[in-house]
């Protein structure tokens, strides 16, 4: 009896999926990426192009909101009366205060500008879906794998088609969000290394004390 059973039609490429390397879906990931992108930049070129402006200055307010991150610290840990270190570090936490209520805003205009065009991508992809299945022949609509197909490129293609530029939209703001990180902490590091107190040259008796302001 198990034999005479079929696969649903929404599951025959789970096995693929589930079996994909890291390799093979980082080979396919441009790939798909440029098709949204290309989708997008025809369905609607003003959206498009503020999600990838938006993306970038708001990657840039994260970059700028971890250095003053970093700035808030080195003005706590620093030397001086308590008061006077907070007070210092005012300024700074005022940068990070601004540069977090920029980036929420900026991550608002994302997703308002991926609301307008995510729609008409779908629109697009079915308007294509319906105009390459109208020119078949038509001896070919009775074929049962052909029917099975198109069902199911017309229900979780268009399904996943409306997810994936969401998911191409947080794989992007990821990249970045990354990228950034890795550039202020490789301008933060020849700081931190000139800045290291040098404990080799202690004498066998001598304990080394250095405050964590020397670090930062």
């Amino acid at each position: 009896m198990a034999d005479e059973l079929e696969e649903a039609y929404w599951s025959v490429y789970d096995g693929a999926a589930a079996k994909s390397t890291v390799g093979e879906v980082l080979v396919r990931l441009p790939r798909i990426v440029r098709q949204i992108g290309r989708l997008a930049w025809q369905a609607d070129r003003s959206a498009t192009l503020a999600v990838v402006v938006l993306q970038l200055v708001s990657a840039a307010m994260g970059a700028c909101g971890l250095v003053a991150s970093v700035g808030v610290l080195r003005e706590l840990f620093g030397h001086g009366p308590t008061p006077d270190r907070v007070w210092s570090a005012v300024p700074q936490i005022l940068l990070v205060v601004g540069s977090l209520s920029a980036r929420a805003l900026l991550e608002a205009g994302v997703a308002v500008a991926q609301a307008r065009v995510t729609p008409k991508i779908r629109t697009a992809l079915e308007c294509d879906f319906l105009r390459l299945t109208a020119h078949v022949r038509l001896e070919v609509v009775d074929d049962a794998d052909w029917h099975d197909d198109a069902y199911r490129a017309s229900d979780r293609g268009l399904f996943y088609a409306r997810q994936i530029v969401g998911q191409a939209v947080s794989l992007a703001s990821t990249f970045l969000e990354l990228i950034g990180t890795a550039g202020v902490l490789a301008s933060l590091h020849p700081t931190q290394a000139r800045r290291r107190p040098a404990i080799g040259g202690l004498s066998g008796g001598s304990r080394p004390r250095c405050s964590v302001g020397q670090w930062l």
